[in-house]
């Protein structure tokens, strides 16, 4: 602790400034939004018409919730699919990349033009032009090798300028500093002023702030130039257009919301270039003064304003700026606390700046292709990356100048808090949540996101304060970026979460907890499940597997949330010493300070995480299902969703258990020693649960079905998947929880801890948690790059949904759903089952007039095969938005599919009456098809009927079957009864949805999380 009176001169360089880092946030800004604006132009210069497919789908604009539209779309998911790509077709796939060639080259062509200009002869002169004795020269050349560079820069003086400043510009590597003619003027009154100016100037190319600040500057018009003027006229074309769409209601959310978020995004940017060029500026002086400049040479005194208006209209008016005020300087000059401050505007930028740019990129990515599990986690992970690069190093500066100087660090909860709004408001500017609504159905759980927020500020803060006593060595910024690594990580599942099921959940989407708990019953069992009430244990159990099948998906995700507690507990692998550590002596000169007392014996954070494992074993190996009452021979259901969640249960209270002694033996660290003792606990919980079951050769639900027990390698891995992995992120959660500071505890006297028994039980701990780490990424890597296709998306979605209710609509929006459902695909598929049933009908009364037998009709079985496609191709399709004229489209696709598989029989058995049969099925068929066309003609445009049914009776027939096929040959096989090939003999799984058959449940591990998923039912293609 600091003893001195005041504070320590502290080195700003002690680690990174963040600065960099948060040029490559304004610069992600820029790109992300300037990048939308372009996909949207785009959009509106294309023939996409995303509103036709929802529409045909059975979205009912202004009506439908957006958990309804979510619903709707995913259950008919492959049809909406297929209509996106043909009728909503993204931009060509070069457009972005064009755009980000375009951009880079219009900035690399003002970024050169800005060096020219500013260096243009009739306003700067050579420095030669003006100092005939070359004094200035030397002085140059004395501050260049002051300030480090190699060589002197290149100075133009700018004659006409009287104030007594300077500009440098260009590059860094090739830099010119202009001196205005007023410094030069004053050089010989105020010398000390003249060198300190320069200084300053040269303290910039040092610090390589140069390009930087140009490169900002030009990206900056770049994008008020070239990308805004085309989305704004995009809008206002929108806008004049709105009264004659009849589809207004739900395009205008989305064209105000752009609106909005186009001013937000360009306020934002600019805030953030104003915070970029500030902070490099302070550096600059600080740096300058470090090389030998006078810091009175250029601080001046600001005007005497100590009202609390006056403060507060000058501290909004200073975000605005893009240089900090005289006074600003001047403090961070003799007190750097202004350099390691953790600020609102940069969390709040932030948070805004990385939910933007996560939601655009999914955005973008998914106009063009489904997303595996490695781009998801790929996109979250830059995202996350900002938000850890930028709030992060903020918050271990913070924490490394509070422990030099011996005062409270900075606060993680109002740093989160800040970080969180930064994120709400991002979140909803962005559109999550919403579809086509104003606002999401369940705005409250938006509230989440403060609360990520500050469990991950929180873990930065106390990671960083226990590795700021634990390291001894020259510099903290190697277990700075592990930690930073670390937090992003798990930050990167929360964005994967957060997109798939988080923004749904806000729409108003939710599983169904039966049917989930239904599934996986049948997959655990292999058997349907019986019919019992949903419980409180059902839904909790439902809870916990449901809303971690997402992310658990993600190869790297279990390393993620393991690293929360392995990464605070390799701070005991540090050597202990009593000395102050290098990296302390280095950051104050010498000074012989010690950042805090030792760490405690290792011992005293894993004792409470065996003794939570040993609870946790005791409760794991008993029949805990029957704890909740259950009888396995009344209910198999319940008593497997009980026995699952009893093992789930005493994972979270051991961890629970280990948790809060942990945190009243480690009051320094509570939430590290909280965290590390509930990862001990579930590592020893398991091991146990895997022992006992593995040994006795099985599990009760495993063994229901046939009373014959699972191979062990099936049980460890099903206790691996359906229990320590879907129970691990609550885990974390509960000793997040309970080992949260609640208040700051006065510090007490630590012995010195010895590092060969610290060293071991990290080692062991470290081993255990790269075992389940690897396994789990073993497991999952090799699915991770496969993408799902519209079949097993729509398949996942109509297992956790449930279709949304038909109310009443108005004849104008049911007039456009039949529309659409007829223009998108409803009238080709109508024209084709006419002309296969033509082709069919020509060919067989060809054959029959020139007196063929069904053995020498053989050659029209082409024909029976394409009306058979033909009706799996129309289950595909959307259902009829018209109830009525649905159900007659569902029964002439049945009639069509069996009549196409008889007449298929038929031919094949050499059966002419099962022939003939299958010829007049045909005949009916037809006849349901036209009622279709005629019970789907109310409301409809007249002129659009006339059109259809001029089409239809020209590719259609009398609808009479072509005459009998003549007396057919014997056969020694019985004849076929058609009756016998139903449904069920080979249609697809879609086409027992059609036909009101319940298809068979997928495994677990197919589910796709819903209508959440990035690029399934739940994304927002504009529509």
């Amino acid at each position: 602790m600091n003893t001195h009176g005041s504070p320590s001169r502290v080195d700003e360089r002690a680690l990174s400034a963040g600065t960099t880092v948060r040029f490559v946030l304004l610069v992600a800004l820029l790109v992300m939004s300037s990048s939308l604006m372009v996909l949207h132009v785009a959009l509106a210069l294309s023939a996409y018409d995303g509103f036709g497919c929802s529409l045909a789908a059975g979205v009912a604009p202004g009506i439908d919730s957006a958990a309804d539209v979510i619903a709707r779309r995913g259950l008919q998911w492959e049809a909406y699919r297929a209509c996106s790509i043909r009728y909503a077709p993204p931009p060509p796939w070069w457009v972005l990349p064009g755009w980000w060639a375009v951009l880079a080259l219009l900035t690399a062509l003002v970024f050169w033009a800005l060096s020219r200009w500013k260096a243009r002869r009739g306003r700067a002169v050579p420095l030669a032009a003006v100092d005939h004795d070359g004094a200035v020269a030397r002085v140059v050349a004395e501050l260049a090798e002051a300030a480090g560079l190699r060589r002197p820069p290149r100075v133009v003086i700018d004659v006409s300028a009287s104030s007594a400043g300077a500009v440098v510009f260009g590059r860094t590597g090739r830099a010119t500093v202009r001196l205005h003619g007023g410094l030069l003027a004053l050089r010989a009154v105020d010398p000390l002023r003249f060198r300190a100016v320069l200084s300053h100037e040269f303290a910039h190319i040092a610090n390589g702030d140069v390009t930087i600040t140009y490169l900002t500057v030009a990206l900056w018009r770049v994008y008020l130039g070239v990308a805004l003027p085309p989305f704004l006229l995009w809008c206002v074309l929108m806008f004049q257009r709105a009264p004659n769409s009849p589809v207004w209601s739900s395009e205008a959310p989305i064209v105000t919301r752009g609106l909005l978020l186009t001013a937000l995004l360009t306020m934002l940017v600019y805030l953030a270039r104003a915070d970029v060029l500030r902070s490099r500026e302070v550096y600059a002086d600080l740096t300058a003064v470090r090389r030998g400049a006078d810091p009175t040479g250029w601080s001046r005194l600001d005007a005497d304003d100590v009202g609390t208006r006056r403060r507060l209209l000058r501290a909004f008016l200073e975000l605005w700026r893009t240089h900090p005020r005289w006074e600003v300087r001047r403090r961070a000059l003799t007190d750097p606390a202004v350099l390691f401050g953790v600020y609102a505007l940069p969390l709040f930028l932030t948070g805004a700046a990385a939910t933007i740019t996560h939601s655009h990129t999914m955005f973008a990515l998914t106009q063009y292709a489904q997303l595996s599990s490695w781009a998801q986690h790929g996109a979250a992970l830059a995202a996350a990356a900002l938000v850890a690069g930028v709030v992060g190093v903020a918050l271990w500066r913070a924490v490394v100048f509070s422990a030099l100087i011996g005062v409270p660090g900075p606060s993680s909860i109002r740093a989160g808090l800040w970080l969180g709004l930064g994120m709400m408001l991002g979140g909803l500017a962005a559109g999550q949540g919403t579809i086509n609504e104003w606002l999401p159905a369940r705005p409250w759980v938006f509230l989440l996101l403060p609360v990520i927020a500050v469990a991950f500020t929180s873990w930065s803060t106390h990671c960083a304060r226990l590795w700021v006593v634990a390291w001894r060595g020259r510099s903290l910024r190697g277990v700075m970026l592990l930690s930073v690594a670390a937090a992003s990580s798990a930050l990167s599942v929360w964005f994967v979460w957060w997109q798939t099921q988080g923004v749904a959940a806000g729409a108003g989407w939710w599983f169904d907890v039966a049917g989930v708990r239904d599934d996986l019953v049948t997959y655990l069992l292999g058997t349907a499940p019986d019919d019992a009430p949903v419980t409180w244990v059902d839904t909790a159990f439902v809870t916990i597997m449901n809303t971690t099948t997402n992310v658990l998906a993600l190869p790297f995700a279990i390393a993620a949330l393991i690293g929360l507690w392995v990464v605070p507990m390799l701070a005991w692998w540090s050597r202990p010493g009593i000395d102050p550590p290098r990296w302390a002596l280095a950051a104050l000169a010498g000074d012989r300070i010690r950042p805090g007392p030792p760490l405690p014996a290792f011992r005293r954070v894993l004792l409470p995480g065996v003794c939570g494992g040993v609870l946790g074993a005791a409760i794991v190996v008993a029949p805990v299902g029957t704890w909740f009452g259950v009888d396995v021979d009344a209910s198999p259901t319940a008593f497997v969703t009980a026995e699952l969640f009893g093992m789930q249960l005493a994972f979270l209270v051991a961890a629970a258990a280990a948790a809060a002694v942990a945190r009243r033996t480690v009051p320094e660290h509570r939430l590290a020693a909280a965290l590390i003792a509930a990862g001990t606990a579930t590592l020893l919980c398991f091991g146990a649960l895997l022992l006992s079951r593995v040994s006795d050769g099985c599990i009760p639900p495993f063994a229901l079905a046939d009373g014959a027990c699972s191979s062990e390698t099936g049980v460890a891995r099903r206790l691996f998947d359906l229990i320590l992995l879907p129970a691990l992120p609550f885990v974390l959660l509960t000793a997040g929880l309970v080992g949260a500071p609640r208040s700051v505890s006065a510090r007490r006297a630590v012995r010195p801890r010895t590092i060969g028994p610290a060293r071991a039980g990290v080692l062991v701990l470290l081993v255990g948690a790269l075992a389940v780490s690897t396994v789990a990424f073993v497991q999952r890597a090799p699915v991770a790059g496969r993408v799902p296709t519209p079949a097993e998306v729509q398949q996942a979605s109509r297992q956790a949904m449930d279709a949304p209710p038909d109310g009443p609509v108005p004849a104008s929006t049911r007039a456009m759903q039949v529309e659409a459902w007829f223009g998108y695909g409803g009238d080709d598929l109508l024209d084709d089952f006419s002309v296969h049933r033509r082709d069919l009908f020509a060919a067989v009364t060809a054959g029959v007039e020139a007196g063929a037998t069904i053995a020498e009709l053989h050659h029209v079985r082409p024909h029976c095969t394409e009306i058979v496609a033909f009706a799996e191709e129309g289950v595909r399709y959307f259902r009829v938005p018209d109830p009525s004229a649905n159900e007659l489209w569902e029964s002439f696709l049945v009639l069509a599919w069996q009549a196409g598989r008889e007449c298929e029989i038929a031919l094949d058995a050499d059966q002419a009456e099962d022939f003939d049969a299958a010829m007049q099925d045909l005949v009916t068929a037809q006849n349901t098809g036209d009622r279709v066309l005629r019970a789907s003609t109310r409301g409809r445009d007249r002129h659009r009927l006339v059109r259809v049914g001029r089409k239809r009776r020209a590719t259609t027939a009398a609808g009479t079957p072509p005459k009998p096929v003549s007396t057919p040959v014997p056969s020694t096989d019985p004849p076929r009864n058609p009756n016998s090939v139903g449904l069920l003999a080979g249609v697809p799984v879609t086409a027992r949805v059609c036909a009101g058959i319940s298809a068979v449940p997928a495994a677990p591990g197919v589910r796709a999380g819903g209508g959440g998923a990035a690029a399934g039912p739940g994304s927002d293609r504009r529509s």
